[in-house]
């Protein structure tokens, strides 16, 4: 085999490498923003139950203000891995 050949070879190993690597990295991302988003719907559905219990407070401002800050990280996530939906 020429040296060509071997190097040929190694660049389509290494470039297959790559994509698997950013695949798993991205598989890995979708699931990050899956379990945020699953956070974030708990986190909601938890501030709404004590908005209905009428025990307004400091507890339920700091839930507010997180889910705030989930959502927002939510929206990074999604925005930088181009699956958000302000892409199109």
């Amino acid at each position: 085999m020429s040296s060509a050949q071997q190097a040929g070879e190694s660049h389509g190993q290494a470039q297959a490498k790559t994509e698997q690597i950013a695949e798993s990295a991205k598989s890995t991302a979708h699931s990050m923003v899956d379990k945020a988003e699953n956070a974030t719907q708990s986190a909601q559905e938890s501030a709404q139950q004590n908005k209905d219990q009428q025990n307004p407070g400091f507890l339920q401002q700091t839930g507010e203000q997180v889910i705030n800050m989930a959502q927002g990280a939510v929206d990074g996530v999604k925005n930088t891995l181009g699956i958000g939906s302000d892409k199109k």
